[in-house]
């Protein structure tokens, strides 16, 4: 496993496939039943790209520190909840590929349970925190984005993880000034403003 891996490790993907999957105990040769070392190191590659495919909507790809640039200097804890998403995407697609094969053993039980850890995973990174269990209904909270994450271009201006950001398009010289205060200045109120105006 030559290949280097950004947000994860093999040990961390490994240790959630303890009693499950077989991986190749030799560097040299495969033994049958085993998960070759290349493949292996191919399905994590390919579950970090899916992580950043889906969470490029709201934050830059690659993952980095907004105040440094690079994944290293984000907070643990921001880098735990990448690595988290990743090792979920990379369990349930090992577990689609490599478990029960050439057996009556069914590994789907297993891989709908990553899958579905990793579905809400990424609804969690990507601040739809659910608050209610009735789907006809849009009921979702913007939570602030992961601490020191760089935002995607697209939300850069817009995502301050507020639900109340207002996005002003008024073209008076004041209006995003006056937005602003009428959200986050309690001590101004609509009233005091209209009679001393803009």
């Amino acid at each position: 496993m030559s290949c280097k891996l950004l947000y994860t490790t093999f040990q961390s993907v490994k240790l959630r496939l303890t009693n499950k999957v077989q991986f190749q105990a030799d560097d040299n040769k495969v033994e049958d039943g085993e998960l070759p070392n290349d493949l292996l190191s191919q399905i994590i590659q390919d579950a970090e790209t899916a992580v950043e495919m889906d969470l490029r909507s709201r934050y830059a790809v690659p993952f980095r520190s907004k105040s440094k640039n690079t994944w290293d200097a984000l907070p643990d804890h921001t880098k735990r909840a990448i690595r988290q998403a990743v090792d979920y995407k990379a369990v349930a697609i090992v577990l689609d590929t490599d478990f029960g094969r050439g057996t009556k053993v069914d590994g789907e039980p297993y891989s709908n349970k990553f899958t579905k850890m990793y579905n809400d995973q990424i609804q969690l990174l990507l601040g739809r925190d659910s608050i209610g269990r009735n789907d006809k209904i849009d009921r979702h909270k913007v939570a602030p984005p992961l601490e020191d994450l760089l935002l995607a271009a697209s939300n850069s201006k817009a995502d301050d993880g507020f639900r109340g950001m207002v996005l002003n398009s008024d073209p008076r010289e004041r209006a995003v000034t006056y937005a602003e205060e009428q959200l986050n200045d309690p001590s101004t109120s609509w009233e005091r403003t209209r009679i001393g105006g803009l």
